[in-house]
């Protein structure tokens, strides 16, 4: 079964479970930039100073790319509902489970 996906809902891009995998995702980027790789610009900081630093970056990171992810799906849906440019299609394929 073939699927076009014609309008993608701004909406539910922020209300959903995305900012969250993304705050997960910068925080363990976070982690590694601060604790791990070794810095010399950041041999001065605390422990403390850094785990701010790590919840500061998370939260910009989930602001920004956030940000992208809407303006990315206005754009899709001028495209395609507005310009009538073909959407994004998916191939499903129906698979029946025999108990």
């Amino acid at each position: 079964m073939k699927l076009e996906v014609r309008n993608v809902s701004i909406g539910s891009l922020v209300t959903s479970s995305v900012p969250l995998v993304l705050f997960v995702l910068a925080l363990l980027g976070g982690a590694v930039k601060f604790f791990l790789v070794p810095d010399p610009q950041l041999a001065a900081m605390t422990f403390l100073e850094k785990l701010m630093s790590v919840g500061l970056f998370s939260l910009l990171y989930v602001v920004i790319t956030s940000a992208v992810l809407v303006f990315a799906a206005f754009a899709y849906n001028i495209f395609s509902s507005v310009l009538g440019l073909r959407g994004f299609t998916l191939d499903i394929e129906e698979v029946h489970d025999h108990e």
